[in-house]
């Protein structure tokens, strides 16, 4: 059976994207103690699950997955940092 803290993650990881997220709000609605929604948000922010966000509060992101950086291509630098190819669009796809 699973704990409180691993039901509230659950409950948060269905959660739409962009849903603001309260300690005592969950807590409330999962019936259990404020610290217990704390501890569980906390926990979800680090498996990145949630963020909180200046004069915003936490919120439900949507998480991404990292990826193997020995396989990235040219596209994704680009991408990365917002870059501008000038020229040689081909080689693209290419692994650096």
């Amino acid at each position: 059976m699973s704990t409180k803290h691993d039901l509230i993650i659950e409950y948060i990881k269905q959660l739409e994207v962009g849903t603001r997220i309260s300690v005592r709000k969950i807590a409330q609605q999962m019936g259990v103690s404020e610290g217990t929604a704390y501890r569980a948000i906390k926990e979800a922010e680090s498996l990145e699950y949630v963020k909180t966000l200046p004069r915003v509060g936490t919120v439900r992101i949507e998480k991404v997955e990292k990826r193997d950086i020995e396989r990235l291509t040219y596209a994704e630098v680009v991408s990365i940092v917002d870059g501008m190819v000038l020229g040689g669009r081909k080689g693209l796809d290419k692994t650096l």
